[in-house]
Parts: structure tokens; C-alpha cells; sequence
């Protein structure tokens, strides 16, 4: 399945920085550790948060954003909205029609992963044992926990977390709340289908 970050064709072309037209821009993905490093940087308040994601997600200047037009930023910001909160499914199927979601152990990836020399495309998660979990409630905040429990469950290293699109991290998380959260009987009749 591949997927492809789709163009926005501005309403009102702005002007680059190296002063030619910009008519449309191809959207990137947003990563798990640039989107939290832009958070961190725009602080508490949404817009800034917002503008920070929409710098990621365009590839524009500050100059260049601030020339948008108010409803070719709120579809810019749609999308950021959109790969911020939905998980990996929801891109796939837009793609690809329909995805195998017989098996929720075994995550599709949005892009592949550069992982120990080789592209990584899916993942299968490992429901965590309970010494995991000890370790993982010694750690100081929420995200060194998720991290963790996120490492331990995909058999990827904690820096390889980085490479990940915020999509794939959040279908990780739902599925690893599930592991932390659910008891043995809602496994059972997940699987007896």
C-alpha cells in the first residue's frame, strides 16, 4: 500500500522567498519527534502550535506562511489536524481504498522505516509483560513512558521512534492501550471472529 502526501493547490499563490510563484504545495508528513520539538516550541498556545505544524507540514518560511491566504491556511491547517489525531488507517484507506485490518497486532505503516540497514514497512506488536510495565511506571513523564512501552512493543529502538509519522505512532497507541488497558476476555473475542 503506498501513500502520498497529497497537493494543495492554493487559492491565492504567494510569492517565495527566492521571489518566484508558489501555486501548490505537496504536503509532508508530519514525524513523531518533529511534531514534538515544534510543540515544544510554540508552547501552550493553539494557533502558535498550529502555525509551528503548518511550517512542518508545508515546508514554507515564516514569510512565505504569513502570505497565505486565510482559507488556504485553514485547509493547511485541516491537515495538520487530520495527521495529528488520525491513525495510519485513515490514510491508507483514503489511498488504497480498504486495508487488512484482520490482524490489528500487525500495524501498516504510512511510510517505511530506516531501520538497522533495512526499510521497514509494517510492525508486530508484542503484548508487554508485566515487568515491562513495572519499568515503564518508574519513568518520570508521559511521553519517556509511552516511548518506552512503544519501544518494548515494536521491538524498535527508542531513537527509531523519531522516524515515525504521527499516524503511525497514534495507531500504535491505540493498540498498546489496548495491551495496557483491556483485560484477557476482549483478546479472545477479538480473535474468535
Amino acid at each position: 500500500m503506498s501513500w502520498t502526501p497529497p497537493i494543495h493547490a492554493l487559492l491565492c499563490p504567494i510569492t517565495a522567498d527566492d521571489e518566484s510563484q508558489i501555486a501548490q504545495i505537496r504536503l509532508k508528513p508530519l514525524f513523531y519527534a518533529a511534531q514534538k520539538e515544534a510543540l515544544a516550541r510554540a508552547g501552550d498556545d493553539e494557533d502558535d502550535q498550529f502555525f509551528e505544524l503548518a511550517k512542518l507540514a508545508t515546508g514554507l518560511s515564516v514569510k512565505e506562511l504569513d502570505q497565505l491566504k486565510r482559507p488556504d491556511y485553514v485547509s493547511i491547517a485541516q491537515y495538520v489536524h487530520e495527521m495529528s489525531t488520525r491513525p495510519t488507517a485513515h490514510f491508507l484507506k483514503q489511498a488504497e481504498g480498504e486495508i487488512n485490518e484482520d490482524n490489528p497486532d500487525q500495524v501498516q505503516l504510512l511510510l517505511p522505516l530506516a531501520v538497522a540497514g533495512r526499510d521497514v514497512t509494517s510492525l508486530t506488536l508484542e503484548m508487554p509483560a508485566l515487568r515491562a510495565t513495572k519499568a515503564m511506571k518508574k519513568l518520570k513523564t508521559a511521553k519517556e513512558r509511552a516511548e518506552f512501552i512503544t519501544a518494548h512493543c515494536t521491538g524498535l529502538m527508542i531513537p527509531d521512534l523519531a522516524q515515525l509519522t504521527v499516524p503511525d505512532w497514534t495507531q500504535l497507541q491505540v493498540r498498546i492501550d489496548d495491551f495496557l488497558n483491556k483485560p484477557a476476555a476482549f483478546f479472545r473475542s477479538a480473535t474468535s471472529k
